[in-house]
């Protein structure tokens, strides 16, 4: 630590408590004698970092001298972490701080923005830190949304400072993404945390594709976000498995997420294709439209060639109306995704790979066909636990030996306990010489979701490659909105299912009875124990 020459360390003081002092010293980035830093719990970008001083400080000019130092001393620091942390690197940062509750502080303890900028994340970066007055941001447009410069009065273009309009050509309102190092997924995460409107239009959706969108439609629907998605039948392409997974995320989103499946022979005009990609994102800024190649495919998000036009919108212009009657309009003739119309689909898909006479891969299910499915799991995928991990594992081992059913990992939040449960899951399959059947119970939609993501990667990684016709029948059921999938598969010991059911739903008289009439599970999982003494958690491990 830096410790200032000369001066003496100020007196912590009490009187304004800090959620700030609650942070502990370990999820600091970096400090010194006077400030640390941490990453920001709601980033504007990937690396969006906080510095703070150690004494609460109600804003930057109430500081020292020595404290106004410090930051900026932790400032130089938290960039050059970044910039060697950070892949790919930053093409720039905004810094800077707000004071007082006029300039939008919300938390008077004051703290430095780091924030972190890429090439192309926005379509007109010119103004930065002006835009916290948004329509004062940009001095050099005109305020059409053309990103062009004012005129100044007699209809000429103003020019740059550096130079004629000529030689220096102005931003275009819209970015391009490319490929691996210019993926579309790093700039569709920035804007879904303060979504409150986002459409989602895809030719064909896969697991992997959804792997990789989760955890972000989830932070937006948990903060007030409205998803639609349309995906599409087209060519048998879109992978049973995945519709599965949406009927899943229907249920645990509770109306605030819906999904639709375009059945090309049902579409208007009797369209030979169906090819259609595309994102709008609204926001208190107004939102951004992508309209490209990428479907909903890991490889298409992240890591595979692919160009996306992305444009940033007001929200209520001549553009966002025609994009929202657009999808309205495909929104209408699309089928709402049950149960039924994605069984009938993978029956269809069957049909296709028959017709085709398309072989299984190794770790390829029956219902999930589609060239992309089939390059993207070619080889079996193998996982393994972390040191701790494995440590934990002969513990679980060992406390089963002894004959007992229950036990207790308490461990920091982020490490992996989820993939701790899942490996003790395959070490109990294996034990017992078959798939074991799973119960879930969490009580927060993206704690389940994720779970779900999880075991499945997991339990088709072991059992998939070696037992196609076991992985090709099963499934995920959600307990959600109602007990049905608890129960349904009473004589389906010879082909298990992964439950993933909610704690409130759970909980309920009639999800107890279908749980105490199903067959048993060979595993429980129970995410944040320290909820057992609740009624609602009571009631249901007594069963």
């Amino acid at each position: 630590m830096v410790v200032p020459r000369g001066r003496r360390l100020p007196a912590m003081t009490s009187a304004a408590p800090s959620p700030f002092l609650e942070i502990p010293a370990r999820e600091w980035l970096c400090a010194n004698a006077l400030a640390f830093a941490i990453y920001d719990r709601f980033p504007v970008s990937p690396g969006h970092v906080l510095v703070i001083t150690r004494r609460v400080v109600p804003t930057f000019f109430d500081c020292t001298a020595d404290e106004q130092a410090a930051l900026m001393e932790l400032v130089g620091e938290v960039k050059r972490l970044l910039d060697e942390q950070l892949k790919p690197k930053p093409d720039g940062y905004n810094v800077g701080f707000n004071s007082g509750a006029a300039a939008g502080q919300t938390v008077p303890h004051v703290h430095v923005h780091v924030i972190p900028r890429y090439a192309g994340d926005m379509a007109d970066p010119r103004g930065g830190v002006r835009h916290v007055i948004p329509e004062k941001g940009n001095y050099l447009d005109n305020g059409d949304g053309s990103g062009f410069p004012r005129g100044d009065g007699d209809g000429s273009r103003v020019q740059s400072r550096s130079g004629p309009s000529k030689g220096n050509p102005l931003p275009s309102p819209f970015s391009l993404t490319t490929g691996p190092d210019r993926p579309l997924w790093h700039r569709l995460a920035d804007r879904l945390p303060g979504a409150s409107e986002i459409d989602l239009l895809a030719s064909f959706v896969q697991p992997s594709g959804l792997d990789v969108i989760r955890a972000g439609l989830f932070s937006a629907i948990a903060a007030g976000a409205r998803v639609r998605l349309v995906v599409g039948d087209y060519l048998g392409i879109t992978s049973p498995e995945a519709l599965r997974q949406l009927l899943g995320w229907i249920d645990l989103a509770g109306g605030a997420f819906e999904a639709r499946l375009a059945e090309i022979e049902k579409l208007r005009g009797s369209p030979d294709s169906f090819h259609p990609k595309a994102w709008r994102i609204a926001d208190s800024s107004g939102g951004i439209v992508v309209v490209g190649s990428s479907n909903l495919s890991r490889p298409a998000l992240v890591s595979g060639v692919e160009w996306n036009l992305i444009g940033e919108t007001s929200g209520s212009g001549d553009l966002d109306r025609e994009l929202v009657a657009a999808f309205d309009d495909l929104w209408q003739q699309a089928t709402p995704l049950s149960a039924d119309v994605v069984e009938r689909y993978a029956a269809n898909v069957e049909r296709i790979r028959q017709i085709n006479n398309l072989p299984l891969q190794a770790g390829e299910s029956a219902s999930s066909v589609g060239a992309d499915w089939q390059s993207a799991h070619a080889q079996p995928v193998t996982f393994a636990p972390r040191p701790w991990q494995a440590e934990a594992l002969a513990s679980l081992a060992a406390i089963r030996r002894e004959g007992y059913q229950k036990a207790l990992v308490a461990v920091a939040t982020g490490l992996g306990k989820t993939w701790l449960a899942a490996f003790d899951v395959i070490a109990v399959g294996r034990e017992l010489g078959r798939p074991p059947r799973v119960l879930v119970i969490a009580h927060r939609a993206e704690i389940l979701a994720q779970a779900e993501a999880t075991l499945r990667q997991a339990m088709e990684a072991e059992w998939g490659p070696v037992n196609v016709e076991w992985w090709a029948g099963s499934r995920t059921g959600f307990s959600l909105s109602n007990a049905e999938s608890i129960a349904q598969d009473r004589q389906a010991e010879a082909c298990p299912t992964l439950v993933i059911a909610s704690i409130q739903k759970l909980s309920r008289p009639e999800a107890l009875a279908a749980l105490a009439a199903a067959a048993p599970f060979d595993y429980c999982i129970v995410d944040e124990v320290h909820h057992a003494e609740a009624p609602s958690y009571r009631r249901v491990l007594a069963r």
